[in-house]
């Protein structure tokens, strides 16, 4: 009986202190939801003369040659909006594949996501294929998501073509 008594004893000590310490691990507090947000690939392609390469009023542009994106095996054209269903977030990231716009500068871009910030990404590669008969550019991206005193923390790691670089990536043909 007080073998029984001291594993029980024992055992109790184990658990509370578990939970104490389940209680230290950090996440976000009891109660309190956090949206995390998605983050997306951008990317600006110009010349050397700085002209943007994505505007359609560009004369050189590249906007209409039927762009592509190669991640995971499978290949996105350009405005060819991909939604995979059967997601449900409260901040719902909608995978979009690859697609252009405007942004408030004047200037166009490339969007290639959106992911889940609150996610882990090993490095991914993603080709794009200018379909115009330059060579393909290679972008590697890596995302990491972690929690520090309670608040939730992220940062996306981008190369172009082996080389660290700073989002939107920008690219000159």
């Amino acid at each position: 009986m007080k073998k029984f008594l001291g594993v029980l004893f024992l055992a109790s000590g184990l658990l509370s202190f578990t939970a104490c310490s389940g209680e230290e691990s950090d996440g976000p507090e009891p109660d309190v939801i956090w949206d995390i947000a998605p983050f997306v690939i951008h990317i600006t392609v110009s010349d050397k003369d700085g002209n943007d390469l994505l505007n359609p009023e560009t004369s050189q542009s590249i906007a209409d040659n039927g762009i592509k994106a190669i991640w995971t095996g499978r290949t996105f054209e350009k405005d060819s909006i991909f939604v995979p269903d059967g997601q449900s977030r409260a901040v719902l990231a909608v995978f979009r594949g690859l697609y252009a716009n405007q942004w408030p500068d004047g200037r166009y871009r490339l969007s290639f996501g959106e992911f889940a910030g609150d996610r882990n990404y090993d490095p991914q590669e993603l080709v794009i294929d200018w379909n115009d008969g330059t060579p393909n550019d290679t972008i590697v991206f890596s995302h990491s998501f972690w929690w520090e005193n309670h608040e939730p923390n992220q940062k996306t790691i981008v190369y172009l073509n082996g080389k660290e670089t700073d989002s939107p990536v920008h690219i000159v043909k």
